[in-house]
């Protein structure tokens, strides 16, 4: 079996595993762009210099329900095969929000098989702030410590790690195959919060896909899972359709039962001959009775890029 086969292989027979909630960082999205706050190796991972922003809301109507988000700066440095990234980034749920810094490294090995693919190593740094307010909680118990103040943690480190293979990173210039994985809060330390520790667990995030390029256009396949050690949390599949320096369309499902509509504008020599700017909106929704009641959800993400 090659390895691209071998890779899909692997991916197909996790998403058939069974499904738990034990996850503590935010989830992964049907957008691939925003994939850096999970896996370091994707980093700023062509010649580009890549700033963004992205914002998810999740259960829309449903009060303390999820919202999240990132805004990112990815810095390629092209002569030392390397790049660097830093993010600053959000996550609420209920009383509980965690504000964090990530500081990204990947390393870049061309060709790895052959001559125009990449292989790319990296690490990620993060530093976050966690937050407990119970004033929107209901207790039975009025002397539940839980409930007695409102303290906000120090800053609690993790660092992360991960890797991303590209079979051709030339752009419209044939058809290409990618495969990723990182490990986040590999090290990491506990959380203290209102004399309450919590141990928080390694979380895997897995990526497969491929770009099959026509005139002007391709179409890119995509599936990408999460796991929290040992435990399957969700699985994404995705469909994307792109016009080069138009727009792009995309659909995805999700093993948790929510469908996923998105597109986006592209717009091309903006700024200068090599700027770009990318517009995009997701909006998903649940398919099963239970999900549905959870209400639906909307992501946008905006970035701009100009070669370095």
């Amino acid at each position: 079996m090659t390895r691209p086969l071998y890779f899909l292989a692997l991916l197909f027979l996790i998403a058939g595993m069974p499904s738990t909630d034990a996850q503590q960082i935010a989830n992964s999205s049907h957008l691939p762009d925003t994939r850096i706050i999970w896996n370091p190796a994707m980093t700023a991972p062509g010649k580009r210099v890549i700033a963004d922003a992205f914002v998810r809301m999740q259960w829309l109507g449903f009060e303390g329900a999820p919202f999240s988000g990132f805004a990112s700066l990815q810095y390629p440095l092209n002569k030392q095969n390397m790049s660097a990234g830093a993010i600053l980034h959000y996550d609420k749920t209920g009383p509980v929000s965690k504000t964090g810094v990530q500081l990204n490294y990947a390393y870049k090995v061309k060709r790895f098989f052959k001559k125009h693919d990449q292989l790319s190593l990296g690490i990620s740094a993060n530093f976050q702030q966690y937050a407990f307010n119970p004033s929107s909680l209901i207790s039975t118990d009025p002397n539940d410590i839980l409930l007695s103040n409102v303290r906000q943690s120090q800053f609690f480190p993790s660092v992360g790690t991960g890797f991303f293979y590209n079979s051709n990173t030339r752009e419209y210039k044939g058809n290409s195959f990618y495969v990723g994985a990182a490990i986040n809060q590999l090290f990491t330390t506990d959380v203290l919060v209102n004399d309450f520790e919590q141990a928080r667990q390694r979380h895997i995030h897995f990526t497969v896909g491929g770009k099959i390029y026509g005139d002007g256009m391709y179409i890119e396949p995509m599936l990408s899972a999460n796991l929290v050690q040992p435990d399957l949390i969700d699985v994404l599949y995705g469909l994307r359709w792109e016009m080069e320096e138009a727009f792009w369309a995309g659909l995805g499902y999700s093993g948790s039962q929510i469908l996923a509509l998105n597109g986006g504008v592209i717009l091309p020599d903006l700024g200068n001959s090599f700027g770009e700017m990318r517009l995009g909106v997701l909006a998903h929704i649940g398919v099963s009775s239970a999900v549905q009641q959870a209400g639906p959800g909307v992501e946008f993400y905006v970035s701009y890029s100009f070669e370095n």
